[in-house]
């Protein structure tokens, strides 16, 4: 899958183009070259980044053979353990072995939504808590984009979608509740490896993935605004708040989108984290963000909603971030 960007930059075009010229494109962008009208020093930077292979969001989907006919009854046993170490994954090893347990359901269940979507999110945290070098959290972000990815694949519209050569962000227009969870996650992934692996450059080069996944976020909003507990309103609040002003963020829409969330989810502990971690820290608010920290911290993460693993992890963050409230104001 190749990346396109027709986007200025301070008036100059960069396109990524079928290859032409001879600079030689990062590993996994062979059919691609860079051709460019920009001064030398951003034609410097970006075969810097080329070199580097920080250039090129590369993502090609394998989807599994959903044909493959399952096992009923060893399918719920497995599922049972898996759900029980689910629960209580909270740490890294406890959310490694829950990861096991839901692959082995894939084993005899190829198209069993749930593990596929659990997968996803699981992997989403490992890449966000607890990796600890940018290649790392890259690789965990794109295994969650592919079970997400998986996950979808078992709705027979998207599947016949795909077929016809659609992509992911297109054919998820057939989806609808049953698959908010593998649309967010994907959403999400998107995210992460556009945040957490890009530099400046690469991050310029790809930006068209955030619009892919902003078309998907728009497909979910459709279906349901405030589906678990103002999640999406988190969403868009994160995604107002990233971008630069000249492409559509918004600094004011960001603020509402997270007090909407806050509304509609007030008990969730992802909201006011979030807006802490995210809106405070970069608004420089720092009365904010303790008082977000604060309620986070002073909740019972066993009666909180969402899921346990990722309520642990905001609980450990929130005390972290107080602890260290310097570091960011």
């Amino acid at each position: 899958m190749s990346i396109l960007i027709g986007k200025a930059v301070n008036g100059n075009v960069i396109r990524i183009e079928p290859i032409r010229g001879r600079l030689k494109p990062p590993a996994g962008c062979s059919q691609h070259a860079l051709r460019l009208r920009a001064p030398g020093f951003l034609f410097l930077c970006l075969a810097l980044a080329a070199s580097m292979g920080l250039g090129c969001m590369v993502w090609a989907p394998q989807w599994p053979d959903v044909s493959v006919p399952s096992v009923p009854a060893d399918t719920a046993g497995r599922l049972e353990e898996a759900d029980g170490l689910g629960r209580r994954a909270d740490s890294r090893n406890g959310i490694e072995a829950a990861i096991a347990a839901y692959k082995a359901v894939l084993e005899v269940e190829p198209a069993h939504y749930q593990s596929s979507v659990t997968l996803a999110h699981l992997h989403l945290l490992l890449g966000d808590a607890y990796a600890s070098t940018t290649k790392k959290k890259r690789d965990y972000f794109k295994t969650a984009m592919a079970y997400a990815e998986r996950a979808m694949f078992t709705n027979p519209a998207f599947r016949e979608s795909i077929r016809r050569g659609e992509s992911t962000w297109e054919a998820c227009r057939v989806l609808g509740m049953r698959e908010m969870e593998a649309m967010l996650f994907w959403v999400n992934a998107v995210f992460y490896t556009y945040k957490e692996s890009l530099g400046f450059i690469g991050q310029v080069i790809n930006f068209r993935w955030v619009r892919r996944a902003r078309s998907v976020m728009a497909h979910m909003t459709s279906i349901d605004p405030d589906w678990e507990g103002g999640v999406l309103h988190f969403t868009w609040g994160v995604y107002y708040l990233s971008i630069p002003e000249s492409v559509g963020g918004d600094r004011k829409k960001s603020a509402e989108y997270f007090r909407k969330a806050i509304e509609v989810g007030p008990d969730w502990l992802l909201n006011r984290w979030g807006r802490a971690k995210y809106f405070h820290a970069k608004m420089k608010n720092p009365q904010g963000f303790r008082e977000d920290l604060e309620w986070v911290i002073s909740q019972d993460v066993g009666q909180s909603p969402g899921h346990a693993a990722w309520n642990a992890f905001f609980m450990r963050d929130a005390r972290q971030m107080l602890d260290t409230m310097d570091r960011y104001f």
